[in-house]
């Protein structure tokens, strides 16, 4: 890597705190470092104190810098099954990467490695042309995809860790990765002591996985005269959010969509018609009633796709791990020289990932730019500059580490 990124994250880090390193069980946690241009992960180190961390990462300021989810008896030994696994925080990871959103076609390419077929946006699982799997991908992050990784956090604290697991924000933290998302971090003994598989079982959860609309509240109840059973729109979990999103689908259908689910009354105008409609399934009890057969398998469809909407898109492998390492708060990230910080939940919404999360916040360097779509990193944007326009530009420090960081562009 170049001297100027080493330099510019040494420096950081001698701006440090030890207060800025805190941890909570700091000495039960195992820490591990990738340093640049190196391929092999520094593993199993475990240090007294953070003002002892701090002088470690001034001396060899690394690309990466991770800490294990678990504790440990001997967070130092090499050997796994020494090390004495106490408990392990239950983490979610929320990354921009693994989101299909429309402004990846902006943003991001993907190149087949057998057949070299390429394309913009999201990735396909499988090249179109060859259906071989080895897709390369170069993304980038920008306003809209991030905002979309934040919509999805708000969604995981706001409609199940609080509601649904009793959590309060108190034992949830929240940090942005210096990257792509986010990654929630739950810190309390209920679920510490969590195995892989009751990690799982949440992690199926709040995705919606293996959800059946049958067995949450829609059946019917009379084979003469189809009726359908429906769930409540005020019942807790994914009851609740079923009926709630079938109410929704309703209420935004047009008055053809809508005779294709319900029956209607002979001179019932279509306002009337909606209104009694959603009033029905809105009441208490709630009726489901006035539908065919037919029509009942449709508001399965519904639900089923209701539930994609609803799930929480997180990498569950994450949350899953009982031995994680994860990004250490207020370490720079590699691949783009941003901090991973800490937020507080009142904080998040007016957090600024591009802005608030920038180290380097003085000076400015020239650099050599071979290929950026447009991006932009604090109050300065720049691109889209193709390869076939490569230039020499004078950049704030913050932008120029970012796009060196990616690959994007070297120091004059």
């Amino acid at each position: 890597m170049y001297n100027v990124v080493l330099e510019q994250f040494q420096h950081y880090y001698k701006s440090l705190r030890k207060e800025d390193l805190s941890l909570l069980h700091f000495r039960e946690r195992e820490f591990a470092f990738l340093q640049f241009d190196e391929q092999t992960m520094i593993r199993h180190m475990s240090f007294e104190n953070e003002a002892e961390m701090k002088d470690y990462l001034t001396i060899r300021p690394p690309a990466h810098l991770y800490y294990s989810s678990a504790y440990y008896q001997n967070p130092q030994d090499s050997n796994m099954g020494r090390k004495g696994w106490i408990g392990a925080d239950l983490i979610f990871d929320i990354d921009a990467d693994h989101i299909p959103t429309e402004c990846k076609k902006n943003h991001d390419t993907w190149k087949c490695l057998d057949c070299n077929e390429g394309g913009v946006g999201f990735p396909p699982e499988e090249c179109p042309n060859c259906k071989k799997k080895r897709i390369s991908t170069n993304t980038w992050v920008c306003d809209e995809c991030l905002l979309v990784a934040k919509k999805e956090i708000f969604k995981l604290i706001d409609d199940y860790l609080i509601p649904d697991f009793g959590l309060s924000e108190g034992k949830i933290e929240i940090c942005f990765s210096g990257h792509r998302g986010y990654h929630l971090h739950v810190i309390d003994d209920s679920y510490k002591i969590l195995n892989n598989d009751g990690r799982r079982e949440i992690a199926d959860y709040v995705r919606g996985l293996g959800l059946k609309p049958d067995l949450h509240g829609f059946k019917v109840i009379s084979k003469k005269d189809p009726l359908l059973m429906g769930p409540d729109i005020y019942n807790k979990g994914w009851r609740g959010r079923l009926a709630k999103s079938v109410y929704a689908h309703l209420n935004k259908c047009n008055s053809k969509e809508l005779k294709k689910l319900y029956l209607q009354e002979k001179n019932e105008d279509e306002e009337e018609y909606r209104e009694r409609v959603l009033q029905k399934i809105s009441g208490s009890p709630t009726w489901w009633g006035g539908l065919s057969e037919a029509q009942i398998k449709k508001f399965y469809v519904i639900a089923l796709e209701a539930i994609k909407d609803m799930a929480c898109n997180i990498d569950e492998r994450v949350t899953i791990d009982t031995k994680r390492l994860i990004r250490y708060p207020n370490s720079l990230h590699g691949k783009s020289g941003l901090r991973a910080c800490r937020i507080s939940y009142n904080d998040l919404e007016r957090f600024d990932p591009l802005g608030d999360a920038i180290a380097f916040k003085n000076g400015s360097i020239k650099v050599y730019v071979k290929d950026v779509p447009k991006i932009r990193i604090g109050d300065t944007e720049i691109g889209p500059i193709k390869e076939k326009d490569r230039k020499e530009i004078e950049v704030p420090m913050a932008l120029g580490i970012y796009m060196i960081c990616k690959g994007a562009a070297k120091p004059v």
